[in-house]
């Protein structure tokens, strides 16, 4: 039983959050020396009623859901990449599993871990905040409180001495700053973020702009094909093709047209939209920003960090030991441990911060971290770390001429094979062997993830899916590497339209 107060010498571990991170992070805790000794307690703070995080489903979304979880998603990566490296999917998942398929595998995760028992559910943390400072570490202070609100509820405090910081980064919309009347047609009801959207139909007959070039605007744009009257799709770097997106990847219908990024909302009622090339659209009824989230830590303050995103801003407040722009948190060293003095290693961790990554063995990776560096196995300097992430700030900041939004933005980006780099830096930190928690066959596939999705949509469209996995995975995740093997083996040879073959022994 975690108590409010300590009632021992034990190190006490609080996990913020029980989607996927917060789960791996508490897996990871429990199954130390430390923990089954007895000399640590942990415990995580959820604000909803099971676990989950983004893939729990949201049943009164409202203007404010708890989850962007739209009704036709599906995983944009092939579920052998993205499952935890000790818990592969089920044997026959299709390769892109829906999105109530990753909740499933979540419960089981949790079961098969034995972890419920340490989650505190509808509970809603309010604060964080240090009470003492000493060589050894700081000590912080939970208030929580139930969710939904309890009139006149007292705060319940919560003492503890490390704080793993596991909330997840979809929880706060990301709108650009810089389109003039925004606030105008949002306030009319005209702008709408892609958090909020579940499903095509309430946008019948209508002109509709995406804005965005990531997963949720490539999946809702042609989702709108062939219930809004026109579909655009507005991006930065604009292709020449209708109906191609600048990542390569086809559209489903030639009719999503790709335009420039918004410069300034016109009439409302006209539906005018200014574009950056000075293009003008009439006639829109409504634009769906598919934009992004900001980092989001509501229940941090001053002095740990600013409590509003600082967009304008690199480098913490003089007051603060940390600056959230919401595009990034500094300073950070390996995207995840404070470097600041008055945050001792070992007192507050955040995990999943970088992107676009492959969320799931990205962040157990690091939780392995966090207990090697709370057991003692791993040690840092520090004060060089800050130096070292300080000099790579300014670095940056000279290859965006001073410019810190870009800086913040570009921060935290792993494009490419960098997660993997990190990945391999991380279990090299740690007593993980890199060979079997980053294989080199999860490089190769996740370069082609994007042809992988489109031949597999082409699959289940010939209604062959359920044929192509039918046992795969019973005999290992090798067998799951060789079907993708051999599905973009067919996509070099261009087979993709003679049907796709199961090799049976």
């Amino acid at each position: 039983m975690f108590e409010p107060t300590p009632t021992s010498n034990r190190k006490r571990i609080a996990v913020i959050g029980a989607g996927p991170a917060g789960l791996v992070a508490l897996k990871t805790l429990i199954a130390t020396r430390e923990y089954q000794d007895k000399r640590w307690e942990v415990i995580a703070f959820e604000q909803r009623t099971d676990i989950g995080g983004i893939w729990l489903p949201d049943p009164s979304p409202g203007d404010q859901p708890q989850t962007p979880l739209y009704n036709s998603l599906t995983t944009n990566l092939p579920h052998p990449i993205m499952a935890f490296r000790d818990f592969p999917f089920p044997h026959s998942t299709p390769l892109y599993p829906k999105a109530s398929v990753v909740l499933q595998y979540l419960q089981d995760y949790v079961k098969g871990f034995h972890l419920h028992p340490y989650i505190r559910f509808s509970t809603y943390v309010t604060s964080i905040k240090p009470y003492s400072l000493g060589t050894t570490g700081v000590s912080w202070n939970i208030a929580t409180k139930s969710y939904p609100p309890i009139s006149n509820e007292e705060v319940t405090w919560t003492n503890v001495n490390t704080i793993v910081i596991a909330n997840g980064r979809h929880g706060c919309p990301f709108y650009p700053s810089n389109i003039d009347n925004f606030d105008v047609w949002k306030g009319v009801g005209k702008v709408s973020h892609s958090m909020t959207y579940r499903e095509p139909t309430s946008f019948r007959d209508k002109s509709v702009i995406v804005v965005g070039n990531g997963p949720s605007a490539l999946d809702i744009s042609p989702e709108l094909v062939g219930i809004a009257s026109r579909v655009y799709r507005s991006i930065r770097k604009s292709s020449t093709t209708s109906g191609i997106t600048t990542r390569g990847q086809p559209q489903d219908e030639e009719a999503i047209t790709i335009c420039r990024p918004i410069r300034e909302f016109g009439d409302v009622k006209e539906g005018v939209v200014m574009l950056d090339d000075g293009k003008i659209l009439s006639g829109v009824d409504h634009v769906i920003f598919a934009t992004g989230y900001d980092i989001s830590t509501p229940f941090l303050g001053p002095p740990v960090v600013n409590k509003m995103p600082n967009r304008e801003r690199a480098y913490p407040m003089p007051d603060n030991w940390l600056i959230n722009s919401g595009q990034h948190l500094f300073p950070l060293t390996k995207h995840m441990i404070p470097t600041p003095k008055h945050l001792p290693l070992g007192s507050f961790f955040v995990l999943g911060l970088p992107r676009p990554i492959v969320p799931f063995p990205f962040i157990e990776i690091q939780c392995h971290l966090v207990t090697a560096i709370l057991s003692g196995k791993v040690e840092m300097d520090i004060e060089g770390e800050n130096s070292a992430v300080h000099a790579m700030m300014e670095e940056m900041l000279r290859r965006f001429d001073n410019r810190s939004d870009l800086a913040a933005r570009e921060w935290h980006r792993m494009d490419g094979e960098r997660q993997f780099d990190y990945r391999v830096e991380i279990a090299n930190l740690t007593d993980v062997d890199p060979n079997t928690t980053i294989p080199e066959w999860q490089r190769r596939v996740y370069a082609r993830k994007l042809e992988l999705r489109k031949a597999w949509k082409e699959i289940e469209k010939k209604g062959e899916d359920k044929r192509v996995t039918k046992d795969v995975g019973k005999g290992g995740e090798h067998e799951w590497v060789e079907l993708m093997d051999r599905i973009l083996e067919e996509i070099d040879k261009g087979e993709q339209n003679r049907g796709w073959t199961k090799t049976t022994d």
